[in-house]
């Protein structure tokens, strides 16, 4: 995969998200639109996340991702890992081989950033369980594959150099700060940085998943957070200090519920372009006022606009 040099992808945790329907998406989209085809004008990368609960996804669908982007040069996908391999460790060869399937695709057209193996907080730092990260990198290798554990047994210079002998890449993941939970780092190494922001809500992080009120979503009360200008300018200070040391950095939020997440995201694109204005969708202005100041004038002539005049 050929990056521009330190190139900075900011993305969301996924592009099928509800709370996106109701101000990220036209409201009366066109026959045949397409989420993903909508999301790639104004971002440039996106974690995948459908993958993490089902290996049925296979290289059709990757086939129809690639075909939803191909509007955009710059797009790349990272793509979460099955959990079987991270929380049940139930995954049996055929997943192995499903998840190859669709990582290959990709991975030849040009377009994968790396493997996201997420692993939960009661993964803690013990013989047997370094002994399976391992294990599973030798199986998913050749790819870049990013590692993100969330108990703080795994914070020590020892255990990087222990990522690093792996070929894992450490995610420096954002956490609320209770529990033994992983501090927010500033992490890279072979050329590569993944910083993943979960919001930082202490008071309801442990509440459990609940169906959304159309029974079609999981939601949680956990992700419920809007990230402030000084931190997001602390998150900026951070990937500037691994951009030294960078060719790629991947800053990915999931602070979903109320859409948030796309608001600091369009925030973070704001100033890692040296505060150049972003496109912004205008429903997402009239909903957040706050990226007004931030947003460029809408190029009507775009194809992307072509339904937003046909409504107006």
């Amino acid at each position: 995969m050929l990056f521009h040099h330190s190139k900075i992808f900011v993305g969301m945790g996924g592009w099928d998200l509800e709370p996106f329907n109701r101000v990220f998406y036209p409201p009366r989209p066109r026959k045949g639109f397409r989420k993903l085809e909508y999301y790639s004008q104004f971002f440039d990368s996106v974690e995948v996340n459908a993958t993490f609960y089902s290996t049925a996804l296979g290289p059709d669908h990757a086939r129809r991702w690639l075909d939803d982007v191909a509007g955009n040069r710059e797009f790349v996908f990272t793509v979460k890992l099955f959990h079987g391999f991270t929380h049940t460790f139930d995954a049996t060869y055929n997943d192995v081989r499903a998840v190859h399937q669709l990582l290959e695709v990709l991975a030849f057209a040009g377009r994968l950033g790396g493997v996201l193996i997420q692993f939960p907080y009661s993964f803690t730092n013990i013989n047997e369980r370094r002994i399976y990260l391992m294990q599973l990198a030798r199986v998913f290798q050749p790819h870049r594959l990013f590692v993100e554990v969330r108990h703080n047994s795994w914070n020590s210079p020892l255990m990087y150099n222990f990522f690093q002998e792996n070929k894992l890449h450490l995610v420096n993941v954002d956490l609320p700060g209770i529990k033994n939970h992983m501090p927010l780092t500033c992490e890279t190494w072979s050329g590569a940085a993944y910083f993943r922001m979960m919001g930082r809500n202490v008071m309801t992080w442990d509440r459990p998943y609940q169906k959304d009120q159309t029974g079609k979503y999981l939601v949680s009360d956990r992700y419920h957070y809007l990230y402030s200008d000084g931190e997001l300018e602390h998150l900026l200070y951070l990937i500037e200090q691994v951009r030294q040391r960078a060719d790629v950095t991947f800053a990915v939020f999931h602070n979903d519920p109320q859409a948030n997440s796309l608001v600091n995201g369009f925030q973070l694109r704001h100033l890692v372009r040296n505060r150049h204005r972003v496109l912004v969708p205008q429903n997402l202005v009239s909903a957040f006022p706050v990226l007004k100041q931030i947003s460029a004038p809408v190029n009507v002539q775009h194809p992307l606009f072509a339904e937003v005049e046909q409504q107006s």
